[in-house]
């Protein structure tokens, strides 16, 4: 500890010699003598005959010298141990919704509205330093390209592959897209967030919708086109024109956005060829002092400065300044601390002087020791949640149970599960829920439990019939045992009844007998050398390692053979990737078209399918 002992600031020690110096030059002179020299001349004082009595002594130079010193080194910020602090993030996020209806294909602007406002995309994210990011895309339909995340260069590369052509279904409904930009926005820890919203219009009728849809987030708009609008190109030449044969010019109406904007506390602002539009998106985001811990659980060392601590001992040195006999104060503040020390044998330490109890008990929490908070705190919900830190879940139950309401009950589920209290734990998650039916932690426990609840009591059951097949296989083995003895008992009965032959017969049963017995084992031998032939380890082994060594002199000689064939392989599959059409947009095609057909939603029918 005291090997890391250095200085913040260390210039600030090189003000102590010239304090010292000062002091005594200054007023040191002046407190060293007596009061003739204001009447008296210089070179006369010597000549007069004083005692030191009659002198001016004081310590208050020293004080001020001793106060001086301690500030500045308190100033100079003496440190000796780190402590580990978490890295704080932006509790921020938003959400791209950008439109890609047929109208973003107008040429008002060039090259394309849909073109511009992808660069413009392009430049918001280079401005994304911190915080979640997502992008939607609609027409027709909303989809999800990225969720959340923290990399907006992912969401980038992921640019190149739009385009209004690649949507399943045509139209531009708007109200979809922010419904589901607040519904990702949702399922955050932080519930709301940032819309940007890029687009070249809407309609009047659609506004209250989508206001609904924007719920407690905020809603920015980035407007792209001109109100002069202009036509749609097709790609086999020709314009976009309607059911009744004229052509379509998209026109960009700004006050319905404006308007939005407005009533969703956002930004509204038009594409222009500079970065003001992009500028005042960003001072739109949510206020700078948003700060929760990273996910990521990374943290940084930082020095404890010690130096505060030094100001106690200039406390009392200053309040002595303004008594007279010095002396005295000193030896009366000596003569206090000392009668004052406690003579009862109670455990006291430093941190009880600033540091109430829970304090305490949070301060242990933080730095992992949860067996000692969890005796120090006074609320039973944090002395339970201390146990469960400990994994003494009983007694987390058993202060948990104590308080009556959702998180007390959800905090109790997981400390019952963890005890293996299966059905009390989805009995308390059962509470919350009745408390809280959208909790959705409370939610994916209570169904996990029940999970495995089914699959114990399906075991029990597996278990259960095991039991009982093997004791019915146990039955059916002391039948046939049975029945075996009772045969045996029969042929003994009829070999002792044969026992009265004649002497020929019986030499001539031991002849057959002996030559039976001779046969077999014979027949023994013959199959105990074939096992030990077939099942001897070294004869496996050797035979497996010279089939191996067949095997990879094989495959050596085959790949010397087909090295050429197999270049010449490589070479046809590399010209032949590079014919195919590298399309971006594909995969992303092919996503929305099954996630469109998922849904199962109907054939657009709407009139304005642009």
């Amino acid at each position: 500890m005291l090997s890391e002992f250095q200085f913040l600031r260390p210039l600030w020690l090189i003000a102590i010699p010239v304090l010292w110096w000062m002091v005594f030059r200054f007023l040191g002179r002046w407190w060293s003598k007596g009061d003739w020299q204001d009447v008296v001349e210089p070179h006369l004082l010597s000549f007069l005959a004083t005692t030191p009595a009659t002198q001016k002594r004081s310590l208050l130079p020293w004080i001020i010298c001793l106060v001086g010193t301690i500030l500045l080194l308190a100033l100079s910020g003496p440190v000796w141990q780190k402590n580990l602090q978490p890295l704080l993030q932006k509790s921020l996020a938003r959400v791209l919704v950008l439109d890609l209806s047929y109208s973003m294909l107008a040429t008002d602007i060039k090259p394309t509205r849909f073109e511009r406002a992808r660069f413009k995309l392009k430049d918001l994210l280079g401005h994304f330093v911190e915080g979640e990011t997502a992008l939607i895309v609609y027409a027709g339909d909303a989809f999800v390209i990225s969720p959340l995340t923290h990399d907006p260069v992912t969401i980038a590369s992921l640019l190149t592959g739009l385009h209004p052509n690649i949507m399943p279904l045509p139209g531009s409904r708007s109200d979809l897209a922010i419904e589901l930009a607040a519904d990702l926005l949702s399922r955050r820890n932080g519930g709301t967030g940032h819309i940007i919203w890029v687009t070249d219009g809407i309609e009047v009728q659609d506004i209250p919708a989508a206001e609904n849809a924007v719920g407690l987030n905020r809603l920015s708009i980035l407007a792209v086109g001109t109100e002069s609008g202009s036509p749609i190109p097709l790609s086999g030449g020709g314009f976009l024109k309607d059911k009744k044969g004229g052509i379509v010019i998209p026109k960009l109406y700004l006050k319905p956005l404006q308007k939005l904007a407005a009533q969703t506390h956002g930004a509204f602002t038009k594409l222009s060829p500079d970065d003001r539009d992009v500028e005042q998106i960003i001072a739109a985001e949510t206020a700078a002092d948003d700060f929760v811990e990273d996910k990521q659980q990374r943290t940084s060392d930082k020095w404890n400065e010690e130096g505060p601590w030094l100001l106690l001992l200039v406390l009392p040195m200053a309040a002595l300044l303004f008594r007279r006999g010095l002396l005295f104060s000193i030896g009366f503040a000596v003569l206090l601390g000392v009668t004052a020390r406690p003579s009862s044998a109670l455990a006291f330490g430093w941190d009880d002087l600033w540091l109430r109890p829970d304090q305490q008990a949070a301060k242990l929490f933080q730095q992992g020791e949860t067996k000692q908070a969890a005796e120090l705190f006074e609320s039973s919900e944090w002395k339970g949640a201390a146990a469960y830190r400990s994994g003494d879940y009983e007694k987390a139950i058993e202060h948990f149970s104590q308080q009556n309401h959702s998180r007390a009950n959800f905090n109790s589920g997981n400390a019952l599960a963890f005890a293996g209290r299966l059905q009390e734990s989805l009995e308390a998650f059962e509470r919350v829920l009745a408390d809280s039916p959208q909790d959705v932690d409370a939610q994916y426990n209570h169904d996990l439990i029940e999970k495995l609840l089914k699959e114990q009591q399906k075991k029990k059951q597996q278990q259960e019939g095991q039991q009982g097949a093997n004791q019915k296989n146990k039955q059916d083995q002391q039948d046939g045992s049975s029945q075996t003895q009772e045969k045996q008992n029969a042929q003994s009965a009829q070999d002792s009844s044969g026992d009265n032959a004649g002497t020929s017969d019986q030499q001539t049963a031991e002849g057959v007998k002996n030559n039976a017995e001779k046969e077999s084992t014979a027949e023994k031998n013959n199959e105990k050398f074939d096992e030990e032939k077939t099942e001897s380890p070294n004869n496996e082994e050797g035979q497996k390692k010279i089939d191996g060594s067949a095997e990879k002199e094989n495959a050596k000689n085959k790949k010397q053979d087909s090295t050429p064939v197999d270049l010449a392989k490589q070479q046809f599959l590399e010209q032949w990737l590079r014919k195919i059409p590298d399309d971006p947009g594909r995969l992303l095609r092919n996503k929305m078209e099954r996630e469109f057909q998922r849904r199962g939603k109907q054939n657009f029918t709407n009139e304005q399918y642009w």
